[in-house]
């Protein structure tokens, strides 16, 4: 699928895929505030072939992965600094959507969306000069 044609549907599909993993971001974002919401994560996967992408599925639960390399003593002491507020940790965030995570989340779907965009506008333009020099 090597033409002007597949890689418009190469980059369509994946402006779809990317386009629900926005709206699962903004589902969990909405949500921040909703006691005991289970944030949703989207996983995706290579598209049939080898060749663009798909979506592969999406987990919601409240599973937290710690990264390698963070500072637990200084998440310690933010978790200890706003249980000395006395508000009940459901105050802080009733649900177990993290923002922090969700805006990267968000940025990095937008700037693979903008890239997917590139792509079809860019075979859009090859196919137009292609048909201007057809004629």
């Amino acid at each position: 699928m090597s033409s002007i044609s597949g890689s418009m549907h190469i980059g369509a599909s994946a402006l779809n895929t990317f386009a629900v993993g926005m709206a699962v971001t903004a589902h969990n974002i909405a949500n921040v505030n909703t006691a005991e919401f289970e944030p949703q994560r989207t996983a995706y996967a290579t598209g049939p072939g080898g060749v663009g992408v798909q979506l592969e599925t999406i987990f919601q639960g409240n599973g937290i992965a710690r990264p390698e390399g963070i500072d637990t003593a200084f998440l310690a002491q933010a978790i200890a600094k706003a249980a000395s507020y006395d508000l009940p940790p459901e105050a802080l965030n009733p649900s177990g959507t993290e923002l922090a995570r969700e805006m990267v989340n968000m940025i990095a779907t937008q700037r693979s969306y903008e890239a997917n965009t590139k792509i079809v506008s860019t075979g859009d333009e090859m196919l137009g000069t292609l048909l201007d020099i057809k004629t």
